[in-house]
């Protein structure tokens, strides 16, 4: 039972002396980069996400799209809901928004408007993912207050597991299926391992 907060620098250390880490991260960094087949790519990720929930430690779980294709499909589709309406959704509006105030001369406002935005829809997309796991019912994410507060509570203690992930991405942008499938694997493994950690402090289901 995780009774501490984890360490960001700990858990990162961690995940890099997993056995197999760059071959699965090779695996999923390529089937990033072609769409349709990159929900392959998050169904991996979403199973990480499960795995390390239950466990309680980074794990990485075993390939298997020859043998589980169509279950790794549709554990990528439901990612990508959760993604699309809790990162994607809430970063489109902020970009209508920022290009509204750019227009009437507020290019600096409109600017920090954005990033403020991408860093909490980025926590919010995990903490959202993390509820769903609970039971894998997609009314939990109805219980929108829920999520927001867990966002908010959480948000200054995740910048650091936040910029690496935007940092990643933006410096391996021609890359990118790299470095988003890379980016959210110790993104969704340290924010789980965070909630799960409040869970066993707290011993209630969030």
């Amino acid at each position: 039972m995780m009774k501490e907060t984890p360490i960001f620098e700990e858990v990162f250390r961690s995940m890099l002396k997993l056995p197999g880490l760059w071959q699965k991260l090779l695996i999923g960094g390529l089937l990033s980069f072609i769409p349709g087949i990159n929900l392959f790519a998050f169904g991996y990720l979403y199973r990480v996400s499960r795995a390390v929930r239950r466990a309680g430690r980074p794990v990485l779980p075993s390939w298997q799209l020859r043998e589980e294709w169509r279950g790794l499909f549709m554990d990528g589709l439901r990612f990508a809901v959760v993604w699309l309406a809790f990162w994607l959704l809430p970063v489109l509006l902020a970009l209508l928004v920022s290009w509204l105030l750019g227009v009437v001369f507020l290019g600096a406002l409109a600017n920090l408007f954005f990033i403020s935005v991408v860093l909490y829809a980025t926590v919010l997309f995990s903490s959202a993912l993390y509820r769903y796991n609970m039971r894998q019912d997609f009314n939990d994410l109805l219980n929108l207050s829920l999520i927001f507060r867990m966002t908010w509570m959480e948000l200054p203690g995740l910048l650091v597991p936040v910029f690496f992930f935007l940092g990643l991405v933006v410096w391996l942008l021609p890359f990118y299926g790299f470095s988003l499938f890379a980016g959210f694997f110790v993104l969704i493994t340290y924010i789980s391992l965070r909630y799960r950690s409040i869970e066993d402090r707290r011993h209630v289901v969030l």
